[in-house]
């Protein structure tokens, strides 16, 4: 296909949509899980501005590194270097939100301020 050209426009389009839109993702469930278990992250700093200024960097640094690797070098076909870096994204995001998502050294009212909503199959 011609928008998945590699080194393309059509695969920075791609990166930024598939990488920016699962960074976006990692910030609201983030956020959601703060604020469901009340943690305090930056104690007199607003988590908001914690995860506007020190978590949507990370996030999309990591996302969009992360898919123009593996969409570049996974493979010749368009979907299978789709599905891989989505893939890759997913598992990255999960390693994200378990490290920073549920942070177990500030204090929060949820066990291992893992909110009640987050499924039990999903390790964090």
């Amino acid at each position: 296909m011609a928008i998945a050209a590699k080194g393309s426009r059509g695969e920075k389009f791609l990166t930024v949509v598939v990488g920016g839109g699962a960074a976006f993702g990692l910030i609201v469930i983030t956020s959601r899980a703060w604020k469901e278990c009340r943690v305090d992250v930056a104690g007199s700093v607003p988590n908001g501005l914690t995860l506007l200024f020190l978590g949507l960097p990370l996030a999309l640094i990591v996302n969009l590194v992360l898919f123009n690797l593996v969409f570049r070098y996974a493979g010749k076909t368009f979907l299978f270097s789709l599905v891989a870096a989505a893939i890759a994204i997913a598992i990255a995001d999960l390693a994200l939100f378990s490290w920073q998502g549920t942070p177990a050294a500030s204090p929060g009212i949820c066990p291992g301020n893992v909110p009640p909503w987050w499924p039990a199959w999903i390790p964090t």
